[in-house]
């Protein structure tokens, strides 16, 4: 499943060095993946693509690398419809 995520971000420094420490150890715990990583000017913001088994499990990951420093929204992508998704 592909899936967006908005972060709204509000410790800057611990949610980018922690997804700099564990993104690179991907795929593990039914999350196989990060597309893009799309920050805002001050990385207060991201919205990013993932691949994972679901929004679920997805959310278990980031609270498990990135705790409280940032609340996310998410979607479920419509593979169907969408466009430029890479392969």
């Amino acid at each position: 499943m592909i899936i967006v995520v908005n972060h709204k971000i509000n410790d800057v420094a611990g949610f980018w060095g922690s997804a700099q420490q564990n993104l690179p150890k991907l795929p593990e715990n039914g999350v196989k993946r990060v597309i893009q990583v799309l920050p805002n000017a001050d990385n207060t913001e991201a919205t990013c693509l993932w691949e994972a088994d679901n929004i679920a499990t997805l959310d278990n990951y980031l609270r498990d690398i990135v705790g409280n420093c940032s609340a996310e929204t998410y979607h479920e992508v419509n593979t169907e419809n969408a466009i430029g998704l890479p392969a």
